[in-house]
């Protein structure tokens, strides 16, 4: 089990060596934003002050963040109007251990900086409309992420929520984030891409990652917690000169 993270990958790069035909480029580069459900709190009614001993009140982890994220996708048709649509995405999150889970943090009570890598190995079925090309599909992704210490934390600090050092904190965040399949994200995909008279395709793309994990791992938290909603504008070039169009 612990190896399959790692042979998903390999196949997902070889894959990426077979040739292909398109209209486009096979290649489009995108960028946007990353909007990750974070439930902790939602059944808080009332949020608590200053608590006794100067301890802050408030929330243990922030608001669900929205991160910015940029990434590439590549194209190869298997079928008539379908196509292996593979893409890799980054983005970084600020997180803290609370509430025996990692959970996204304000800047102020960071502990851990998490540069994450989103592979999304999906299926699209295609349509073209004139200068239109929409494409809905899904398949499986992998969120490769892993937590560092974040910079002005030292590693013996302790927040005021837990006893637990920063360092201890970092070494949970990560084996929390390898736990019980939460790298494991099944995605769905839409989108639209319109030809300008360049041969460029300008476009919007919206991604959804499920937490399918959050039915069988631990701590119990609501099942839409940790959903990812990505938005991103993209742009494919045309065939260079000499490529083989379908």
């Amino acid at each position: 089990m612990k190896n399959l993270p790692a042979t998903l990958v390999a196949l997902f790069l070889v894959f990426l060596c077979i040739p292909v035909q398109a209209d486009y480029s096979p290649w489009t580069f995108f960028g946007g934003v990353n909007f990750i459900y974070n439930s902790d709190g939602s059944d808080v009614t009332e949020v608590p002050g200053m608590q006794e001993g100067g301890v802050p009140g408030g929330l243990d982890s922030a608001p669900s963040p929205i991160t910015g994220l940029i990434g590439l996708e590549y194209r190869r048709e298997i079928r008539e109007r379908v196509f292996f649509s593979p893409s890799i995405s980054l983005f970084f999150v600020e997180y803290l251990w609370a509430n025996d889970q990692a959970l996204p943090a304000e800047i102020e009570n960071r502990t851990a900086f998490v540069p994450s890598l989103l592979l999304d190995a999906s299926f699209v079925y295609t349509i073209e409309r004139n200068r239109f090309l929409f494409s809905i599909g899904g398949g499986p992704g992998i969120l490769l992420r892993w937590a560092f210490l974040d910079s002005g934390v030292s590693e013996d600090e302790q927040s005021y929520s837990t006893d637990m050092s920063a360092g201890d904190q970092v070494d949970h965040i990560n084996s929390y984030m390898w736990s019980s399949l939460r790298w494991f994200y099944p995605m769905l995909h839409a989108g639209v891409r319109y030809r300008l008279e360049t041969g460029w395709g300008g476009g919007l793309t919206l991604r959804t990652g499920i937490p399918l994990f959050n039915l069988w791992s631990s701590p119990d938290v609501p099942f839409p917690h940790a959903l990812m909603f990505i938005a991103c504008i993209t742009i494919t070039p045309p065939l260079r000169s000499g490529q083989k169009g379908r």
